[in-house]
């Protein structure tokens, strides 16, 4: 059966509080919603020359007056508060982060969650986000490569050295490890080149915004790019996500879809704010049962 999951981005005024999290999180549990997701945006700028990747026209849409949880603190709340849900980044800007801090942060949270947690991470589409953090926009890709690759050898190795382009330390142990074995599931967000980091790096792909007519092609794009890298494709997870304010027929036909390609979740975006997100749970509940 298809999972059905929920991006709670918490941008929208006045209704963002933890309490209205929690909320959320109670009800989408007792609806079915299989998890939640948070992006991550540290600022927000009143205007962007940087093109928003999942747009026709470039703009983001962002209002003015935007702000939202940092996602891990989010997920560490809707764990809390929840028994079944599971809860992720979906997407944390990996090359923003020290790898050696996020991973024990991540290690945190799946501790937090008792094994519920996902780390979804993409590259960063803003410059102008980079360049607040005063870290490099130049060579982003790499070094999300490399940084994946530190944070995979903390959780699994009992004496931990690397040395790469980006990162380099002798002899250093990392403890807690995660719950989860052989580590926390990561699933690697955006276009074609995150389709072969995923390959190489990640438990799964997630995409966003793929039309129901998109999906054939792009999972035979995922498929390749596993070949690409000797990965059987089977064993690479499929998450699609999107905003979603159609009828709970269209998105059982979405689900039918993305089923016969292999997708296993679809992960909605309801709204920007606690009432949103309620009606928008009680709308698709009867799908995600």
């Amino acid at each position: 059966m298809m999972k059905i999951g929920l991006v709670a981005p918490f941008n929208g005024r006045p209704q963002r509080t933890m309490d209205d999290l929690r909320t959320v999180a109670i009800h989408a549990e007792g609806a079915g919603i299989d998890s939640i997701w948070f992006p991550e945006h540290v600022v927000f700028f009143p205007e962007y020359t940087s093109k928003y990747p999942y747009s026709p026209d470039g703009d983001p849409g962002f209002g003015k007056r935007q702000g939202i949880y940092d996602p891990l603190f989010a997920c560490t709340v809707v764990a809390s508060a929840t028994q079944k849900i599971r809860t992720g980044t979906a997407v944390i800007i990996l090359p923003q982060r020290n790898p050696v801090i996020l991973a024990q942060e991540a290690v945190a949270v799946d501790h937090a969650s008792n094994g519920r947690f996902d780390l979804g991470i993409g590259i960063g589409w803003s410059s102008e986000e980079f360049a607040a953090l005063d870290v490099p926009w130049a060579n982003r890709g790499k070094r999300t490569d490399e940084y994946l690759a530190v944070m995979k050898a903390l959780w699994t190795d009992e004496l931990v050295s690397f040395h790469g382009e980006y990162v380099n330390f002798t002899g250093v142990i990392a403890e807690p490890k995660p719950l989860q074995t052989p580590s926390i599931p990561i699933w690697v967000g955006g276009g074609a080149a995150s389709m072969r980091r995923a390959a190489v790096h990640g438990t799964g792909w997630y995409g966003w915004n793929i039309g129901i007519d998109e999906i054939g092609t792009t999972m035979a794009e995922l498929d390749e790019a596993c070949a690409k890298a000797n990965r059987e494709p089977a064993t690479m997870g499929r998450k699609l996500g999107m905003v979603f304010g159609g009828t709970a027929d269209d998105l059982s036909r979405y689900i039918e879809t993305a089923s016969s390609f292999g997708v296993t979740e679809v992960v909605l975006a309801l709204g920007i704010n606690a009432p949103q997100l309620l009606a928008g749970i009680d709308a698709v509940a009867g799908v995600a049962r």
